[in-house]
Order: structure tokens, then C-alpha cells, then sequence
């Protein structure tokens, strides 16, 4: 048996075998286990890799997969035991080089020619868990360096802004009214921290210190109404503090040395120490931030003579502090010192699979040739600017749901319900008692492209269910190939995961209104706890649903102890077909689904817990005066009201907003997002970028897809470029202050 998987946007070329994969794939994971593999049976896989070395350090090689189980050997070649029953899986390597530099690379091979069956587990019964909740807000803090810090460019040049988050910032927040304390903790590496969930209508006070060295000070005050990003700045130096230094950290390549890998359990920074000439330390190791800047205070000697310790895993180097003026350090003097590491990223040339006959099994999963989001590095940039899950959030989310019985220490769970018993408890079928079903097939073109077999139902006014089942989408938007990828989902073949949503009550949660909860399930059933959307490695849930879907009680992460409440304040997503493709074929043309269509948007309109949100009036603009036949030219009042002076705004929300932007925008429930409500204005950090702001920069479209085929059409179409330009201040993201985008 040889087997090429053609999966993804591939570009065609004469004998071209490898898959070029950027925002299509929607993969899982959490069923894959690392371990011995002792099956000689037809599902044995060998997985090899060819990694190599410019600088000729040793490799590190560490392998995951999303179903099956694989042998976790450092090297270079290892066993891949491949799930029974059929699905398009995918395996995963780190290669490091022991000194702070990765690389990973994706692989992916179906097992549908194998013709195993997948074990069937016995049923559980699944019922929603009851948590003790209260109404309160979630909030995420991000610590920022005081002032204004400027960077040199390496090469010479104009210096630039950045603002520089804080790693390992100690803060306890009080209440203001009772100064009772009710948090402490520390910043993770992008200087953020996600509070637990706290009364809402109240004050509270932080304090904090940048270093263990560093007293607690006041850093500010912050009102618990609504989940929010609360930016908080340190204060400058003190008089007792009185160096204030900065600077960049990158490797010889430009990368950041280190790597935060929530799949992988790898999370390495580089550290710089201040030292005396002499090499005593002044302070503890601080470390550099995901973006590679630092900044510390320390009480030194006026005329002090320094130098700065850098490590990163096996490497490390010294570099002079520069001297101070000639009034000595003082607390108003800002020190630039950036430092490059002489180090490379370890690079990979190829990945394969074999079977036990040696034919090669699947293929390697590369980033679309050309696309704008391979200018926009690391594993970070899609789908996790709401929040960045772990293991063991992932989990928790889903015992909050009742979904799982329990989470060990490293967050794997035990008593998962599987795909049928969720069926069973939606009542669908085989398992209807009187409900209807709705169902469509098409390709989501603008979002993810993947084929989407979505079915609905409805029990009561209290239960809507939805679940879509996912496939590889065409290799070009070209009919043949969107009918062939059609047809492969249709015969239930490379089958990736099944998303399944609900809106259902949850003990008291939500005043014992209706939730909106999500599940993802591999292609054997099993319950998983994170997804591949983009090609850019594996996120959990709950965050990688609420990128989307939004979560007006969430921001961060779901809390990893305790017993959280499972309200995320997300929502369902309008169902927008102008932004889909659909087949040929009699059954599955946009008009042959068309009230199916529809009633899939009157299910989500009933999920809403008003007619005036942000999706019920999408909903309700796209079928006019009792329409069942959505209409793709609807145009909001707002931009009406913009379009009667200035012309162009009609076709700016119609190509950009309503292609882009809408659905997740809309899911988002906040006024400060929902474009259909509210005109855009230039220098939106969050699209154009090229601001101090670093982490909002080009953060949006938060989909890679969305981001890629809003910038191959505006590449192609100069009036589109104008209108980008015109509303929201440029038609191409803007670099990084200094130092380019990480």
C-alpha cells in the first residue's frame, strides 16, 4: 500500500507530493500517548526525520501525536502506532538544539486504507455538572516596563518604541472595601496573568514588584464589571533603584531563543543577570519575555562598572553594561543593551512516514507557498489572543461540563464521554424522540477551509445542539476540486475531528439560563482536549474555541484548580453563505441547502438571549420580510447611514467586514467589537500593527485563513488596497518596532 494524503490548499505542480497546509486543518489531540508501541500489526508506523545543525550542535528530538500512540525516543526515527478505525491523524516533532533553538514539524497520514474498526466504548451516561457560581467578572492583567523604552536597530538607525511585558512580576490584588487580599501570583512569560473569577460592581487594588529583590508597590486600581485586559505599567525606578536597563535578546538568525509549547510541555526563556565587573551577582536571573525584550531595575553604585549575564538553556555569553553618563546612574537614565546570541535555529529538510512494507504512508504539512501569515511567525500568533489553554484547563473545562469524571495531576482525564454518548444525550440520531434534524454540507472557504457536515436539532427552548464533523477542504476554490473534496468527506473518508456545541442549562450557572458548551471528538469518538486549526500546532479548549466564539466570562484561561464554573459567556456563530463554497452536485448546491441553511440560522437565533445581540440582528438582516433565501448584499444601518456620504463604505463592509470580520465580531458581545453596529476608524493597531503595543500588533484577523485571503485579494485588487487604507489606516500589516514580528 502508498498512500499520498492530499489534504489542505496543496499547490499544483508536476509531481508534487508534499502538502502545503496554513489555517485548513482542523486537527485533535489528547488521545495520542507517548510510550512503548509493542503493535507489529498493519498500524505500525515509522516516523524519521532529517534535522540538521549549522552551528553542529547535538539534536533533541521529541514526538507527539493526536491519536495512536508513539514511542517518545530522542531520535531521529521512532514508532507510531496508528488508532484503529479510519481518520486523518497527525504526529508532531520538537527538534531542539540543547541551546534554545526549535523547530517543529506536522505530519499527517490517514488511516482509512488500513480498514480497522474502532473499539467501541461501553456508554456513559453525561449530565451536566452543578458548580457553586456567582456573578462576577474575569479579568487578565498585563504588566508592562514604566515609561518609554526606545530600541536601536541592530544595523543602526531611527531607535523605536516597544513596550515591554514583564515575566515573573509578583502581584496580589485586594479587595479596596475589605483589603482583604484575593490573589497572588506571578506573570507568565508574556508579563500576563489571568485572575480568578471576582465579584463584579467592586475595586481592586495591585501591588506589585518586578523582581524577588524589589519591594511591593502600588501599580494601580481596576473596577471587576466585565471581562477585560486591565494594561497595568510599573512604576520607574526609585531612588533606591537606580538603573534602569533595557534591551533585546535574539539568536544570530533573529529568532527568540527559548520556546513556549503548551502541547509539548516545553517552555524555555532565555535570562539576563546583572553582575559586577567581577561577575557577583546584583539580583536574581530575570527572564526575557516571548517577544525577546527585557527590562530591570536594580540599586547599584553610581559608577559602577557591569556587565550582563545571558543564558539561554546551554548557552550563554556576557556583554558590558554601558557606562553612565558623567553624572553616574540615576533613576531618569534609560540603558539600552541588546545582546545577540551566536546561535541558529536547527532546521528541517524532511519528514516521513512508512509502513511495515516501507511504502511511504501521508505527508509532511508545510505553510501555504506565498501566504502573508508565514511573515507572522510562532505558534502564538493565530487563535490565541483571547487565551492560551493548558492540559489541564483543557481537562478542567470539561469536568466542569460533566463531560470527564476527574483530572489527574498533568491533565489527563478519566471517565470521558465519547461521541455517541453526547448523541445520546442531544437526542440525535440514532437516538431522536420526535426532534427534527438540520443538516448542511459545504466548505467554509473564508475561515478554515474544511469540509463541514453540519447537523442540528432542537429538543426544547433550553436544549439546541449543533455538531459539524471536519474534513480536508479543496486544493483550489476551482468547482472540480471542491466537488472532490465533497466527495471524500460524503464517503466518511480523512475524517479529522467532530466539533460539537450545545446551549443546555448547567445547574444554577448563568441564573439557570442556557450555556453555550463545546466538545471536540476524534474520528474514533474519543473525547479530546485540543485542536489544530491553523497548521500552527495544537491550542486547547476552551481557548481555542472562544478566539472565535467569544466568552464574555473568560479571559486568559480556564482555571486549572478548584471547582471552576463552566459559563464562558461564548456563542454560536450565524451561519454566513457568501462565505462558503458548495458542490455540484443536486443535493449539495447553496440552493438545493438553502432552508436548511435557514433553519440552521433560526437555531442559532434561538440560542441568543435577545433579539437585539450583535448575531440576532445578523441573523435577522440576512433574511428580510420573511425571506427564508439569505441575502449576501445585507448592509447594516450603520453602514447605510456611512454609505449615503461616502459610497465606498457599502462595498468596504461587504468585502472586508462581511468576509473577514462579521460572524466572530458579532460572537464577541461587546460594543468596542461589533462592526455591524459601529464604523471603523484608522490605526487599529489590532489589524495594521507597527505600534509599541506588541501584542496587539496584527493580531486580526485572528484566523489565519480569514488573514490570508483578505491580503491575496488585496493584493490583486487596487480599489480593495484603497478602502483598506481608507478605513482602517493601511491595506498591508505594518513590521515590529526595531525588530521583526515573533
Amino acid at each position: 500500500m502508498c498512500e499520498r494524503e492530499q489534504f489542505g490548499r496543496s499547490r499544483r505542480a508536476a509531481g508534487a507530493a508534499t502538502v502545503f497546509m496554513a489555517g485548513i486543518v482542523l486537527g485533535s489531540c489528547g488521545g495520542g500517548t507517548s510510550g512503548t508501541s509493542l503493535d507489529a500489526g498493519p498500524a505500525q508506523t515509522t516516523l524519521t526525520v532529517e534535522a540538521s545543525d549549522v552551528d553542529g550542535d547535538g539534536l533533541q528530538y521529541r514526538w507527539r501525536v493526536n491519536g495512536g500512540t508513539v514511542l517518545d525516543a530522542n531520535a531521529r526515527t521512532t514508532t507510531w502506532t496508528l488508532p484503529d478505525g479510519p481518520g486523518l491523524h497527525f504526529a508532531y516533532v520538537l527538534v531542539s538544539d540543547r541551546r534554545g533553538g526549535y523547530v517543529q514539524q506536522q505530519y499527517a497520514v490517514s488511516s482509512d486504507p488500513l480498514g480497522t474498526a474502532a473499539t467501541v466504548p461501553a456508554p456513559r451516561n453525561y449530565a451536566a455538572s452543578s458548580v457553586a457560581d456567582f456573578d462576577g467578572a474575569t479579568m487578565r492583567l498585563r504588566f508592562i516596563s514604566g515609561g518609554t523604552l526606545m530600541f536601536t536597530p541592530a544595523a543602526g538607525g531611527v531607535p523605536g518604541a516597544r513596550s515591554v511585558y514583564l515575566p515573573d512580576v509578583l502581584v496580589q490584588v485586594y479587595d479596596h472595601t475589605t483589603s482583604a487580599m484575593v490573589f497572588s501570583g506571578t506573570t507568565d512569560v508574556s508579563g500576563e496573568l489571568s485572575l480568578p473569577k471576582l465579584p463584579a460592581n467592586r475595586s481592586y487594588d495591585v501591588t506589585c514588584a518586578t523582581s524577588q529583590s524589589a519591594r511591593m508597590t502600588n501599580c494601580g486600581q481596576f473596577a471587576a464589571n466585565d471581562v477585560s485586559t486591565v494594561t497595568v505599567r510599573t512604576a520607574a525606578a526609585t531612588d533606591d533603584r537606580n538603573l534602569r536597563l533595557h534591551g533585546h535578546v535574539a539568536d544570530t538568525d533573529g529568532a527568540v531563543c527559548g520556546i513556549q509549547d503548551e502541547y509539548f510541555g516545553v517552555h524555555s526563556a532565555a535570562t539576563v543577570q546583572l553582575q559586577q565587573s567581577d561577575g557577583l551577582p546584583l539580583g536574581a536571573a530575570v527572564r526575557v519575555n516571548r517577544f525577546g525584550d527585557y527590562a530591570l531595575d536594580a540599586a547599584v553604585p553610581v559608577d559602577a562598572s557591569l556587565k550582563l549575564a545571558v543564558a539561554c538553556e546551554g548557552l550563554q555569553t556576557t556583554a558590558d553594561v554601558p557606562p553612565p553618563a558623567a553624572t553616574g546612574y540615576t533613576k531618569d537614565q534609560l540603558v539600552e543593551l541588546s545582546v545577540t546570541l551566536a546561535n541558529h535555529r536547527p532546521s528541517i529538510a524532511r519528514m516521513v512516514a512508512n509502513g511495515l512494507d516501507g511504502n511511504i504512508r501521508g505527508s509532511m504539512v508545510l505553510p501555504e507557498t506565498g501566504a502573508l501569515s508565514n511573515s507572522l511567525p510562532g505558534a502564538l500568533q493565530f487563535l490565541s489572543y483571547k487565551a492560551i489553554d493548558t492540559r489541564q484547563s483543557g481537562c478542567m473545562y470539561y469536568r466542569a461540563l460533566g463531560a470527564v469524571s476527574d483530572c489527574d495531576a498533568q491533565g489527563n482525564a478519566s471517565g470521558a464521554i465519547s461521541f455517541d454518548d453526547w448523541k445520546r444525550a442531544m437526542n440525535f440520531a440514532p437516538y431522536t424522540q420526535g426532534n427534527t434534524e438540520f443538516s448542511a454540507t459545504y466548505v467554509n472557504k473564508m475561515d478554515l477551509n474544511l469540509v463541514r457536515k453540519m447537523v442540528a436539532t432542537k429538543v426544547d427552548s433550553t436544549h439546541i445542539a449543533f455538531y459539524v464533523c471536519n474534513h480536508p477542504g479543496p486544493i483550489t476554490q476551482d468547482q472540480a476540486d471542491v466537488d472532490a473534496a465533497l466527495g471524500v468527506a460524503l464517503a466518511n473518508q480523512k475524517q479529522v475531528a467532530c466539533v460539537a456545541m450545545e446551549s443546555t442549562p448547567s445547574g444554577g450557572v448563568n441564573g439557570g439560563a442556557p450555556i453555550t458548551k463545546f466538545f471536540v471528538f476524534g474520528p474514533d469518538g474519543g473525547l479530546l482536549t485540543s485542536v489544530n486549526l491553523d497548521g500552527r500546532g495544537e491550542k486547547y479548549v476552551p481557548g481555542a474555541c472562544v478566539a472565535c466564539h467569544g466568552g464574555t466570562g473568560y479571559n486568559g484561561r480556564f482555571p486549572e484548580q478548584g471547582s471552576p464554573s463552566p459559563y464562558l459567556g461564548s456563542n454560536f456563530l450565524a451561519f454566513d453563505t457568501g462565505n462558503y463554497l458548495f458542490g455540484s452536485d443536486s443535493r449539495l448546491t447553496e440552493n438545493a441547502q438553502g432552508e436548511s441553511l435557514y433553519q440552521l440560522n433560526q437555531l442559532v437565533l434561538a440560542t441568543q438571549a435577545s433579539l437585539t445581540s450583535p448575531t440576532s440582528r445578523l441573523i435577522q438582516g440576512f433574511y428580510p420580510n420573511g425571506s427564508h433565501t439569505l441575502d449576501k448584499t445585507y448592509l447594516p444601518p450603520a453602514w447605510q447611514n456611512a454609505a449615503a456620504n461616502q459610497p465606498q463604505a457599502a462595498k468596504f463592509y461587504r468585502e472586508v467586514v462581511a468576509t473577514s470580520c462579521r460572524t466572530c465580531h458579532a460572537s464577541l458581545v461587546s460594543p468596542r467589537y461589533d462592526w455591524d453596529s459601529t464604523l471603523l476608524s484608522k490605526g487599529m493597531a489590532q489589524f495594521c500593527g507597527g505600534t509599541a503595543d506588541l501584542a496587539s500588533n496584527a493580531s486580526m484577523p485572528n484566523a489565519l485563513i480569514s488573514r490570508d485571503r483578505l491580503m491575496q485579494r488585496a493584493q490583486a485588487d487596487t480599489e480593495l488596497q484603497g478602502l483598506l487604507n481608507d478605513f482602517l489606516g493601511c491595506s498591508t500589516p505594518l513590521p515590529d518596532p526595531v525588530f521583526p514580528r515573533r
